[in-house]
């Protein structure tokens, strides 16, 4: 007491607006680590599609970053000794890219190899945490690098397609390497966006607000300026044609937090999905199934008999089934003249 007695008042105020900034920065460290702090695997009460229903060949990769191994395949329908063009594919936030073997498939079957790796801490790669949204970077990064060292893929058109976290890891490594074309399909803008509309459903929008400063600063002591990458400006800045895609109706990314609302440029082009959700790939009926599945697992941190029941019963072909409208126009921008 006799301590705080003979203070000056001005020092108890900085003492005191230090401890709160402390805080705050505790905070935005614990959101941070609740958001990228752990893995992200397969979940064993979900089907996932295999490369062998679509008589898909694939071929085991493994890219060292760092001491940890990215480990993903080389999927193809046909033979893969001669390449003009080459599909990398970068998943979003969950499974890995198995989750999206129909899309590889799809790719495939259009006479693309699809060279395609989990990010640091996800299914197949090693990692005890996925780290952070620029980890998706060094990922798409380190798949270009083995592509470029590889001599089937050497002088291959290299064309890169990511959903999600996946669309903006894309568009930030194609400003970081030299690439042909880039499809981001519902990509955020940048990780701040990203933690603040995650987080604000939560904590509220106001103190999310607040956070944002230090979500700000402390990617930026995780990852230095690249930490904070903005995805419409690398859009913009890359040499690549851009093909952007999002569903009006999508609430994981909402349209104003997305690079598609806020990228512009000679080299971008724009395919806006109406009626569709971060899923604008799905067809309608997938989407909508999709949507219920991830509704009945929202709540459920151990599936009692009546979920298993229902994930049981539930089609998850249909849930994959594609939009031909809009995988047809990725095709369509593909195309090289």
């Amino acid at each position: 007491m006799l301590f705080w007695r003979f203070m000056q008042p001005w020092l108890i105020a900085i003492i005191c607006i230090a401890a709160f900034i402390a805080l705050l920065f505790a905070l935005a460290a614990f959101t941070l680590k609740v958001a990228f702090g752990s893995r992200c695997d397969k979940d064993p009460n979900l089907y996932y599609r295999l490369p062998e229903e679509f008589s898909l060949k694939f071929e085991p990769v493994k890219v060292m970053q760092g001491k940890l191994a990215l480990n993903g395949f080389i999927y193809t329908s046909g033979n893969v000794d001669k390449v003009d063009n080459l599909v990398i594919f970068c998943h979003g936030l969950g499974a890995g890219h198995i989750a999206y073997t129909t899309e590889i498939a799809y790719f495939c079957n259009q006479g693309y190899p699809v060279l395609a790796l989990d990010i640091r801490g996800c299914n197949y790669s090693e990692g005890k945490n996925i780290g952070g949204m620029y980890e998706g970077v060094n990922c798409v990064k380190a798949a270009i690098d083995f592509a470029r060292a590889d001599s089937r893929f050497k002088s291959s058109r290299i064309i890169l397609v990511g959903h999600s976290w996946g669309g903006y890891s894309v568009l930030c490594a194609s400003a970081e390497r030299k690439v042909d074309k880039v499809v981001a399909i519902s990509a955020p803008l940048t990780p701040v966006k990203t933690i603040y509309n995650g987080a604000a459903k939560i904590i509220s929008k106001p103190f999310a607000l607040v956070l944002s400063p230090f979500w700000y600063i402390l990617n930026f002591f995780k990852f230095g300026v690249k930490g904070n990458l903005n995805a419409a400006t690398c859009a913009k800045n890359c040499e690549a044609e851009v093909l952007l895609i999002h569903g009006d109706k999508d609430n994981i990314v909402p349209l104003k937090f997305s690079a598609y609302a806020n990228a512009s440029g000679n080299n971008i082009k724009k395919y806006m999905a109406t009626g569709k959700s971060h899923n604008p790939y799905a067809s309608m009926r997938a989407q909508q199934l999709l949507i219920e599945l991830n509704e009945k697992l929202a709540h459920a941190i151990k599936p009692d008999e009546q979920t298993k029941k229902y994930l049981k019963e539930f089609d998850f072909i249909a849930a994959t089934e594609q939009d031909s409208d809009v995988m047809q126009s990725i095709c369509k921008f593909l195309k090289f003249a």
